[in-house]
């Protein structure tokens, strides 16, 4: 595997989707909350993977973003940028929280009609898998009904559910793929206890 080494990322990312990475900054600058959860015990980073992908992180000093960015082929100037791009924002969500220490992710194991959503996910899942080895950060695959469960205590929450359980935990989101990140999150703070 070769790293690539980037001289200027700001100029890199501007190269990849423009503005969007500054502003991304600019949003989690401002949209750092209170903690909403029991404190970490290390810094957890919690991943709802796909095009639009849903994203929380928490912090052992109490820190709590989360957000939901778009990783869609045009938007990143090609298909092969789209995973430069997610990988970079691994790179760029781990370096604000000070490090991380463990990855959730929700393991999807059933697609809707077609197979691109399993494409997409899969190199998503890719990139993530190798960003997390080549780190020496852990990971941990958690079902789609196990987080709906944990969040509603029915594993087969609808959209609706996830998003008012977000904002029952004093979270306001702007995605149901945050509200998704953000329950995953929940369950990673339980489990690391």
């Amino acid at each position: 595997m070769v790293d690539l080494v980037i001289a200027n990322p700001g100029e890199f990312m501007d190269s990849l989707f423009g503005a969007m990475e500054r502003e991304s900054a600019a949003r989690m600058a401002s949209t750092t909350r209170a903690r909403a959860f029991a404190a970490a015990n290390c810094n957890l980073m919690a991943l709802d993977l796909g095009t639009r992908c849903g994203w929380a992180v928490a912090t052992r000093d109490g820190k709590f973003v989360s957000g939901s960015d778009r990783f869609d082929a045009a938007r990143c100037g090609g298909t092969g940028k789209r995973w430069l791009a997610f990988r970079e924002f691994l790179t760029a969500r781990a370096r604000e929280a000070g490090g991380i220490q463990a990855v959730y992710y929700e393991d999807v194991k059933a697609h809707g009609p077609g197979v691109q959503a399993a494409h997409v996910y899969g190199g998503f899942l890719a990139i993530l898998e190798a960003w997390a080895a080549s780190n020496n950060i852990p990971l941990q695959g958690v079902g789609v009904g196990t987080i709906k469960k944990h969040a509603t205590g029915r594993g087969n929450a609808k959209k609706p559910d996830m998003i008012a359980a977000a904002q029952a935990l004093g979270v306001r989101v702007s995605t149901d793929d945050e509200a998704d990140a953000i329950a995953l999150l929940s369950y990673a703070l339980s489990q690391e206890r």
